[in-house]
């Protein structure tokens, strides 16, 4: 077990406290990727990113495990001051979700409903969105609900039906594979009512067993629930009331972290144990503590290796499989058992080399499974995907049958870094990957002579992940933002609609001028940047460098010069001027001990001014910064990563100043350019905070974006500063950045897990009904406060179906109806045991979303 600070410059650094450091690669090449297309994640940089911004500065660590409190803090505020907010109260601020409705994020869990025998039933946990269900799977558009907005703060990372009644249902939270973005989980959540209903296990909500779930299987006979976890494996004879270890360390292996289980066609149990450390496969009958076997071989490896997955063929209780990950991060070997674990048998490498099969990231993305009636047809994935439908050959014959680079939408494009495959039909055929894009499939996945042929299926299943966005000056639907995974997305129409992909690789900070908006840029990991000179129709490249900045660089964009500025080396502001036309750069020496750059904001009050934050607290005020001595001064001194300066529009001695790291005080304020600075974190929970707004017409009200959401106060000037939930719509989620269009001031925020919302809470509305003047699907809602129904009326009129949510305080769905409406009106009946208080109602008919907060009396 190792402590103290992370030590990110050298690629070596602390996941959480007490658990293992990773020796992480520096530079961008790997193997598959020399070709040097612009790879769609890199989950250690992106790991690595997230710790240097967001650990304790006093031990070196992440301890997201206190978003539970701050989860449940913000719960209470929310019951208590939600309702009797003033009108008028930013934190009623409200939020319309935008999609994108084509892309999905990190995928890692999946189940088919056992109920459906079409297959088309699948239910989906998303890394950082929830638990998404739909009914219609294999449709080019499925169609996706998310089963609780309380779950969108949650790593929802296993799934399973109890076998002898469908209508139960478990899903385990909390990634526990040491990428260091992990939520902490919450535990485990039952269901029995087939997935309507879910409760926590009170048995799992307290103490630290169940804070990562790794896998979770019912025995088929029993019922008895296990559950893997970082310490050992859990068993419940009482459908999760209580909970014996029955495997880990000094409980019959020599590890506790639970690695895979899976249940043999003959009831047979197997447990791999071993992250970041070496044990190896427990096998038992019976599933008792002491009742357990390690599988040694003959014919497995002895030492050399960490990580291990498992697959069961369903239809040959002696056929197990295990892919083995080595010290350095890549595929060790395959190995196939035809004696229920006994004797073991290589299988050889999948490409033929340690990297082809998941690169330098097996202890990340790695997945096994066997078709359900021939234990002949394995597929295993981890960068890409490969299958053998000869598994019991030797040599086997390994067949590449998905390739991450290639174009979107081609037969065999699956996004790559895979965490989980389903098979949902007896012949093998219909078969889910479940992956850091989201959810593929296909519906010819083990048949002979020919390709498996694969396309997405992330329609409505909202968990992208954003890390920025750019508005455009006048068209209110255009925007551009930038995803972990899924490159830069273009949004062009009203509505959740679909995006298209403008530039690839990780999507990082993008920009439109405001001016001339038919300049426009993107940008990738470090100093490498896009830019389109059409309006956003094509990108071409700049890369300046593939080393020097951050990961996800933090830059500016100056549309009035044209200049861009961001992170480069230590100490260093890259300066892009005339970035429209030129493709060269230089840089700025900062003021001594400034560290590496975190945040960059262009003043939007006074030509050449810059404000830059750093990862050693200061904030920096760059006056002239084109010029070839830059005059700066220091106007804060902190601790900690700096992540946004919120400049008052009109007023450059007006900032807000937020720090990302655990542990410290996260907001600052000052009225007088820098000379002195004021705490305004008030009542904020420990949590990241990530961005700063001033209300544009209200200089003492402020939006924060936050790792729990949105979060606004009313008053920056009380002595002890009031924030609260304002994330209405949206939930928990995680949000990165805020972005204003000047023209009409609608927000738009970017989640990191549940894509683009918007809010018009600061657009003027007309005296009319409150309706926001960019609204023009909905007339009016009456009575408000409502009783029995709402009456809805129309614009225009309507003819076709229309959707009507009803989203409470908590940010909970408690009604989601679809009625056909034929004119200008229709009544919508509340659902039966409404609570009184006040709701929010969203309206969605074709590509037009509204939104109206109702009270019920």
């Amino acid at each position: 077990m190792l402590g103290g600070a992370a030590t990110v410059g050298s690629g070596a650094y602390l996941w959480q406290k007490g658990e293992p450091t990773a020796k992480l690669p520096n530079t961008l090449e790997r193997a598959e990727e020399k070709d040097k297309e612009d790879r769609p994640d890199r989950p250690d940089l992106a790991m690595e990113r997230e710790v240097a911004l967001t650990m304790d500065l006093a031990t070196g660590t992440v301890p997201r495990e206190r978003l539970i409190a701050a989860h449940a803090y913000t719960q209470r505020l929310l019951n208590e001051r939600g309702a009797r907010l003033p009108v008028g109260s930013l934190g009623q601020t409200s939020w319309t979700e935008r999609g994108p409705n084509n892309v999905a994020g990190r995928i890692r869990a999946m189940v088919v409903d056992p109920t459906d025998a079409t297959g088309n039933t699948l239910w989906a946990g998303a890394a950082g969105g929830g638990l998404w269900k739909t009914t219609n799977a294999t449709a080019t558009s499925p169609t996706w609900t998310t089963v609780d907005n309380f779950f969108a703060t949650l790593a929802v990372t296993a799934i399973s039906f109890d076998p002898r009644n469908p209508n139960v249902m478990y899903f385990g939270t909390g990634e526990g594979f040491f990428n260091a973005d992990a939520v902490r989980g919450l535990g485990v959540w039952k269901s029995t009512d087939h997935g309507v209903t879910w409760t926590q296990l009170p048995s799992t909500a307290t103490g630290t067993t169940f804070n990562y779930v790794t896998k979770l299987q019912v025995h088929p006979v029993t019922g008895d629930v296990y559950v893997g976890t970082r310490l050992g494996l859990q068993r419940s004879t009482n459908g999760g009331t209580s909970w014996t270890n029955v495997l880990g360390a000094g409980n019959g292996a020599i590890d506790s972290r639970v690695a895979d289980f899976e249940i043999g066609a003959d009831n047979a149990l197997y447990t791999a144990i071993g992250l970041f450390t070496q044990d190896g496969i427990y096998r038992s009958t019976t599933g008792n503590a002491g009742d357990w076997t390690k599988l040694t071989g003959p014919g497995l490896p002895a030492t050399g290796y960490r990580r291990i997955e498992l697959a069961c063929a369903p239809s040959d209780a002696n056929r197990v499989y295990a892919i083995y990950e080595g010290t350095n991060s890549q595929v060790l070997g395959l190995y196939r058992s035809n004696d229920g674990g006994a004797n073991w048998t290589s299988m050889g490498l999948p490409g033929g080399v340690a990297s082809a099969l998941a690169s330098s990231q097996a202890w990340y993305d790695l997945a096994a499974a066997v078709a359900p009636t021939n234990p002949d047809q394995l597929y295993v994935a981890g960068l890409d995907i490969f299958r053998t439908l000869a598994a019991n050959t030797d040599p086997v014959v390994w067949q590449k049958v998905s390739v991450w680079s290639a174009v979107p939408g081609s037969p065999n494009f699956v996004h790559a870094d895979h965490h989980v495959i389903a098979f949902a039909s007896q012949d093998g055929n219909l078969a889910y990957f479940g992956n850091d894009g989201g959810v593929f499939v296909s519906s010819n996945a083990v048949s002979a002579g020919v390709a498996p042929i694969f396309s997405q299926r992330n329609n409505g299943l909202n968990v992208t992940q954003y890390y920025a966005v750019a508005v455009h000056p006048t068209n209110v639907n255009y925007f551009l933002a930038g995803a972990q995974d899924n490159g830069t997305q273009k949004y062009t129409t009203a509505g959740i609609n679909t995006t298209t992909t403008v530039t690839g690789g990780d999507g990082a900070f993008c920009f439109i001028d405001e001016d001339q908006p038919q300049y426009q840029f993107s940008s990738y990991i470090y100093a490498q940047y896009r830019r389109s000179i059409n309006g956003g129709v094509s990108f071409s490249s700049f890369n300046f460098s593939s080393t020097l900045g951050s990961f996800i660089n933090p830059t500016d964009y100056d549309s009035r010069t044209n200049t861009m500025y961001a992170g480069y080396g230590s100490g260093q502001l890259m300066r892009w001027p005339d970035a429209t036309t030129a493709s060269a750069v230089n840089s700025i020496t900062l003021t001594a001990g400034a560290g590496v750059v975190t945040h960059v904001a262009v003043s939007p009050n006074r030509d050449g001014r810059v404000f830059v934050g750093t990862n050693t607290g200061r904030v920096i005020r760059i006056e002239n910064p084109t010029d070839p001595t830059p005059t700066m001064t220091d106007i804060r001194l902190g601790a900690g990563s700096v992540s946004c300066v919120a400049v008052e529009d009109g007023n450059d001695n007006h900032l807000l100043v937020t720090y990302s790291n655990y542990g410290a005080v996260s907001v600052w304020e000052t009225t007088n350019g820098g000379t002195t600075w004021r705490s305004v974190e008030g009542n904020l929970p420990d949590m990241p905070v990530r961005w700063a707004m001033f209300d544009p017409e209200n200089n003492q009200r402020a939006l924060l974006a936050t790792e729990m959401g949105i979060w606004a106060t009313d008053n920056l000037t009380a002595p002890v500063t009031t924030w609260f939930p304002a994330s209405l719509g949206m939930a928990n989620v995680r949000v990165d950045m805020l972005r204003m269009r000047k023209s009409d001031k609608q927000i738009a925020a970017a989640t990191h897990g549940r894509g683009l919302f918007t809010s018009d809470v600061f657009t003027p509305t007309a005296a009319k009904s409150g309706i926001a003047i960019s609204d023009k699907l909905l007339d009016g809602v009456y009575p408000n406060p409502f009783g029995q129904e709402l009456n809805v009326t129309f614009q225009k009129p309507m003819a076709g179906e229309v959707t009507f949510t009803l989203v409470d305080m908590q940010g909970r769905k408690v009604m989601n109806t679809v009625r056909r409406v034929a004119g200008k009106q229709i009544s919508v009946p509340a659902p039966g045991g409404l609570a009184a208080g006040v709701y929010l109602l969203t309206v969605r008919a074709g590509n037009e979303t509204a939104v109206r907060r109702v009270l019920h009396r």
